[in-house]
């Protein structure tokens, strides 16, 4: 169990970390791409792909991490009614408000 527990909170943290690094990553490039095109500075067309790359490159990371986290805490929410159901424990009843 505490095993799980380790394993559970390392991929926690790569997931923290690969969110992170590719919400910089996007922020970057884009901010500068923008300012580039906003102030009509023309950027060499290697760096501009290059960025754009990055760009690409980046997104699927950060969509990957954020689906994996809300996974993650979806399933962790639901552990503990799972395993009071799978215990044969029932859950108790709420009481009735008066009026």
């Amino acid at each position: 169990m505490n095993e799980a527990k380790k394993q559970a909170e390392k991929l926690e943290k790569l997931l923290n970390w690969a969110m992170g690094a590719s919400i910089a990553l996007l922020g970057l490039s884009s901010m500068i791409l923008s300012i580039a095109g906003l102030t009509g500075f023309a950027l060499p067309d290697a760096l501009v792909r290059v960025l754009g790359t990055v760009n690409l490159l980046s997104l699927p990371v950060l969509v990957f991490s954020t689906v994996k986290k809300a996974m993650n805490a979806r399933e962790a929410a639901k552990l503990p009614v799972r395993a009071a159901a799978s215990n044969g424990v029932k859950k108790p009843k709420k009481k009735k408000r008066k009026k």
